[in-house]
């Protein structure tokens, strides 16, 4: 729930005209009791609090929530937004979810709403962003860089899948990297992304897998990796060429570029797709070949969500850009044939 700052799992929230009902275990519970005196003396309303037994799921306190939401309407017409994109995980939210859908209630969709709302970060969570991103910044800076480094020049045999849970750890641990961050506040968005060879996939939800790193000479090696910080997430990703050719290399120094230009074109009053048309723009003067490679998005936003997707940089999002939203800004050419009759260098992303 981002509007705490923090991630409380198993949580339901449900606000009403003069109520805001919350289900959660005990330590949620614990957590929300300290907010109930001063949100009723700042804006008079009352917080519920509904505890969830260890050896339950919440079902005869999601019933009296429902009676609650039911109890503000006089009318037999009762309708009630919630996150339609959102799938329950775990049994208390499942549990909800049959309830909520199995109601005499009108369901609409509010997702696009609540993004909207928290789209734009006060200070301090853009101070969470700022240590995540100088997190994950350090690791690849401090630890990746040298770790391919000695690799390649001892010429070792290390699987991405090693590489993968070394990174991890390193993040988990900022100290090993002389960064000042309470391990307790820092978890990774995904695991640590490696790729080489020849098979890449430039998604999040990419894998490592036990392949060694193949760093011969043609080879690209791909990197990514986001840490969290308090629950707010980062993202960097990094293509490594080792003794590429001039095809190659021009091609990462045109995707440099619009990396840059949709930087720029973030600005206050802009359009969302104004980036990712600034980056496309970049790509069809240099190297309009390319063009077909190049990612459908430019990035999303990024906050508390890893993608905040209502903030989605593409050609067709016409949100108007407002000061305080922080964007990852994300673009590669994916898989595209580069000279080369070794196969393992041949199809390329960067």
């Amino acid at each position: 729930m981002c509007f705490f700052g923090r991630d409380f799992a198993d949580t339901i929230m449900v606000f009403l005209s003069s109520q805001i009902h919350f289900l959660s275990g005990q330590d949620g519970c614990d957590l929300l009791q300290h907010l109930k005196m001063p949100v009723c003396k700042a804006v008079g309303i009352d917080i519920v609090l509904h505890n969830i037994e260890k050896a339950g799921n919440g079902s005869l306190s999601m019933d009296q929530i429902l009676n609650s939401v039911c109890a503000q309407h006089e009318s037999n017409s009762f309708v009630i937004g919630h996150i339609a994109r959102e799938k329950p995980e775990g049994k208390v939210l499942e549990e909800w979810y049959q309830k909520l859908h199995g109601s005499r209630l009108k369901l609409y969709d509010v997702s696009c709403g609540i993004s909207e709302l928290l789209s734009v970060k006060d200070a301090s969570e853009i101070m969470y962003v700022k240590k995540a991103a100088y997190l994950t910044a350090s690791v690849m800076k401090k630890y990746v860089v040298p770790k391919l480094e000695n690799i390649v020049m001892d010429e070792k045999k290390v699987p991405h899948s090693k590489l993968m849970d070394l990174t991890e750890k390193t993040i988990l641990s900022p100290t090993k990297i002389n960064v000042k961050l309470k391990a307790g506040n820092v978890d990774i968005c995904y695991p640590p992304i490696f790729q080489s060879g020849g098979k890449y996939d430039l998604r999040p939800g990419a894998l490592s897998n036990d392949d060694d790193l193949h760093y011969d000479s043609g080879s690209l090696i791909v990197c990514a990796m986001g840490a969290k910080y308090s629950g707010y997430c980062s993202n960097v990703a990094r293509t490594f060429l080792i003794d590429c050719s001039m095809e190659k290399c021009n091609a990462h120094k045109v995707l440099l570029k619009a990396h840059d230009a949709a930087i720029a074109a973030l600005a206050p009053g802009g359009k969302a797709r104004m980036s990712y048309q600034a980056a496309v723009d970049v790509v069809r003067r240099e190297a309009p070949d390319l063009l077909p490679f190049l990612t459908k998005s430019g990035g999303t936003g990024i906050g508390i969500e890893f993608r905040e997707t209502w903030l989605s940089l593409n050609e067709k999002n016409d949100l108007t850009l407002r000061e305080g939203m922080v964007f990852n800004v994300s673009l590669g050419f994916q898989n595209f044939l580069a000279k080369s009759s070794d196969e393992k260098i041949k199809e390329i992303s960067l």
